[in-house]
């Protein structure tokens, strides 16, 4: 496939290759290869100056056979309804391989969120919601956080969806919200948690020891920047960082603490004390051991891939690993975490937080991490036992594991 495909084009690909791996029913292919729905919507906000724009933004149901719709929804200056159909589908197979109860989609709106102020921001969000609350509800489609969304963007979401159900408490109705409004501790960090779990359990199959492991992440974010803590705590040396703006290297070993303070003070890596400045697009061909690309889509492709000297790719980010780009790291013997893998620790998060909500009963962050932990572990041990039964990439056997399951729900509930 060439290099230049689309996420959905890329991602389709990969169906077709499980599908016909777990040989699954033919007419089950054909109904995950459309989303159910697609919501396109265009709103206007009144912005500070006192003019009017006019924003368009999306929500995708991709396919709810086992479930109400859960997926994030994305503010993204470049946000393409290809991408959220692409992520929807995704998160269809994310969810049915973690084990939940939920179907997939995702949401977006084409929008830079650094570009508004805070206001604006806050009627951007109100607006969105309320154009799309015929596709919104507990049991129906319930949005969590992504890029360019947090807890207060949530909060806002919940808020205007309560306005216009007559003050209705539902706080199930929205995950990733404030922890003051039903949000689940924990939930910050556990994208990032499910990254290091996965390294972790990749050391484990491989025999290497985590403590030493030399790291380099791409993006310091949300989850480049949880994942690079939680390893520093276990002891891995975190060698290479990089963001939109550059990046940078210590062999041996980068303070991450300190950098975090750094970044968080001057919003971006470069000028870090004690780390040598190098081009961003160097991150992932540094000598380590690991490689977290926990940034954007399709960065690692053939030439990356061929240059690339870890032993390890934990996928942080969404798809940030082509089909022929993988293809070349597993000739070369380079174990892939997938991303619908690597960062479920968001998804299931989301799922528990909505447990929490609808039980009332509220966990404490170490009794969230726990019940995540036990999840993932069992699944990842479940996919590796695929993986070498068939003698196919995680990826491979991350797909086949949630088609199945997918399956059954389809053909329990009589759609084909």
């Amino acid at each position: 496939m060439s290099q230049n495909a689309s996420a959905w084009a890329m991602t389709l690909e990969r169906l077709e290759k499980a599908a016909k791996i777990a040989e699954l029913d033919p007419e089950v292919t054909a109904l995950l290869r459309e989303p159910q729905r697609i919501f396109v919507v265009s709103f206007p906000v009144r912005m500070d100056d006192g003019t009017t724009r006019l924003f368009k933004g999306y929500r995708v149901h991709h396919n709810h056979a086992l479930g109400p719709i859960m997926g994030g929804t994305r503010f993204h200056g470049e946000e393409t309804l290809d991408d959220v159909k692409a992520l929807g589908l995704l998160m269809t197979l994310k969810n049915s391989l973690n084990g939940l109860s939920a179907g997939g989609g995702k949401g977006g709106v084409v929008v830079d969120p650094d570009s508004l102020s805070k206001t604006e921001l806050e009627r951007l969000c109100r607006a969105y919601i309320r154009a799309i609350a015929p596709m919104v509800g507990t049991w129906l489609d319930f949005p969590g956080a992504d890029l360019g969304t947090d807890s207060q963007t949530q909060s806002w979401f919940l808020d205007e969806l309560e306005q216009m159900n007559a003050m209705t408490h539902n706080p199930a109705a929205i995950s990733g919200k404030d922890i003051i409004l039903g949000g689940s501790q924990g939930r910050a960090a556990a994208t990032g948690l499910g990254v290091m779990f996965s390294v972790r359990e990749a050391c484990r199959i491989l025999g290497i020891q985590l403590k030493g492991l030399r790291i380099a992440i791409q993006g310091v974010g949300k989850v480049g920047g949880w994942a690079a803590s939680l390893l520093y705590e276990k002891g891995a040396k975190i060698v290479a960082v990089s963001d939109v703006f550059g990046g940078v290297c210590a062999p041996g070993g980068i303070n991450v603490p300190e950098l975090l303070k750094f970044v968080e003070k001057t919003g971006k890596v470069e000028g870090f004390f004690g780390a040598k400045a190098i081009n961003k697009n160097e991150l992932l061909t540094v000598d380590c051991d690991v490689i977290i690309p926990a940034a954007v889509q399709n960065v690692i492709n053939t030439k990356v891939a061929s240059n690339i000297k870890a032993k390890v790719v934990a996928e942080g980010a969404n798809g940030p690993t082509t089909p022929d780009g993988e293809e070349v790291l597993l000739s070369r013997g380079i174990f892939v975490v997938p991303d619908i893998l690597a960062n479920g620790g968001g998804t299931t998060v989301a799922y528990l937080e909505k447990v929490q909500n609808l039980y009332e009963c509220y966990w404490s962050e170490k009794e969230v991490h726990a019940k995540y932990e036990e999840m993932f572990v069992q699944c990842f041990n479940e996919i590796y036992k695929i993986c070498k039964e068939k003698g196919i990439s995680m990826r491979m056997a991350s797909y086949v594991k949630a088609l199945k399951r997918i399956e059954l729900a389809i053909k329990v509930r009589g759609w084909v």
